[in-house]
């Protein structure tokens, strides 16, 4: 749907901003990031960032939730499936 479109053009951007490697960097697997994008977005109100396109905002979101996103990875066992 059009939501979703437009979450996944948000995720792109953030994307684009942060780099791939940002996340690598942060123990979250590149096929994990959108997933990641997404938990922390359905987590806070993220959109007034980035329509504000302010990405150093969302970066403390990031540092928040990371050791969340990470347990959670690790308690669902998804890691191992994927690689």
């Amino acid at each position: 749907g059009r939501e979703a479109d437009k979450h996944f053009g948000f995720f792109a951007n953030i994307r684009k901003y942060f780099g791939d490697e940002y996340f690598t960097n942060l123990k979250i697997p590149v096929n994990f990031i959108n997933s990641f994008l997404q938990f922390i977005y359905t987590s806070e109100s993220l959109y007034p960032y980035i329509q504000g396109n302010n990405y150093e905002a969302i970066s403390v979101y990031i540092e928040k939730y990371l050791p969340i996103y990470q347990r959670r990875l690790r308690n669902s066992h998804l890691v191992e499936n994927a690689q």
